[in-house]
């Protein structure tokens, strides 16, 4: 079984609350950025190249578009983060033979798959968050709501090639924290 991310001597685990307080810093940044232009506008007053030529709706479509982003961005890093939360939960009670009934759940799996499968186990149904949801330990709904923000991660680590997901859309970074921490909380009070 691979070295928990935990156990890698470069690894750059994040919290979810980490990437929570970056979001808030870097949006107030742009908030405050985009006052600072639309006031050097109104005032007549030069502004950065990026900006010359603009109006003031340009400048909104920009720093809306900025925004997007940056949320989008934030959303990929808190499902990316809870999962690797969950993967190294799951490695922790594989590799330790825990005698929980997840623990169980997992170790029974895990032997079931081929060598090279249990290298890199599937994540989502029927992987680890299928077996999770078998084993009852957590409230489905739980699971069920982190599951839900897999589409718009999937679209966004994978590059965008294909049509949006309307999940894309649907979730805000603060929605998507509170799925992922819950999840991750859920998951650390299972003995």
């Amino acid at each position: 079984m691979p070295v928990p991310q935990a156990l890698h001597p470069y690894a750059e685990r994040q919290q979810l609350h980490e990437i929570l307080d970056w979001y808030h810093g870097i949006a107030d940044a742009l908030l405050e950025h985009r006052a600072s232009v639309q006031r050097s506008m109104r005032d007549n007053h030069r502004v950065s190249g990026r900006f010359a030529g603009m109006t003031e709706a340009d400048v909104d479509t920009h720093f809306d578009a900025q925004r997007r982003e940056l949320d989008r961005l934030t959303i990929l890093n808190l499902v990316a983060c809870a999962e690797a939360e969950i993967v190294t939960d799951y490695e922790r009670r594989v590799r330790g033979k825990l005698k929980d009934p997840l623990s169980r759940a997992y170790q029974t799996w895990h032997k079931s798959m081929k060598a090279k499968m249990q290298l890199r186990p599937a994540f989502d149904e029927p992987g680890i968050l299928g077996v999770l949801k078998k084993s009852k330990v957590i409230n489905n709904h739980i699971i069920g709501d982190y599951r839900s923000c897999l589409q718009a991660r999937h679209w966004l680590g994978h590059g965008r090639r294909w049509d949006k997901p309307v999940a894309v859309d649907r979730f805000d970074p603060e929605d998507v924290y509170v799925r992922a921490q819950t999840l991750v909380s859920a998951l650390a009070a299972v003995a």
